[in-house]
């Protein structure tokens, strides 16, 4: 017997579940240049310094755009 669905909970895509990669994905993508920027910083000097910095400052740079957006929402 299958269960009933409404037509809304059918189209609406929160509610259909997403595989491990589609949730982790930009989480690891985040976390790997932020290793990056890591690694710039221990070995490198001059432009690798700026590069680290670039790449480490993107978490920050992400949490003030999310966290403007929702603000705006309300």
């Amino acid at each position: 017997m299958r269960p009933i669905v409404s037509k809304a909970d059918a189209t609406d895509p929160a509610r259909h579940s997403r595989s491990g990669w589609d949730v982790f994905r930009v989480p690891l993508l985040v976390g790997l240049v932020c290793a990056v920027g890591l690694g710039l910083a221990l070995v490198g000097d001059g432009i690798w310094d700026d590069l680290s910095w670039l790449a480490l400052s993107l978490p920050v740079a992400l949490a003030a755009f999310h966290w403007h957006r929702a603000g705006r929402r309300r």
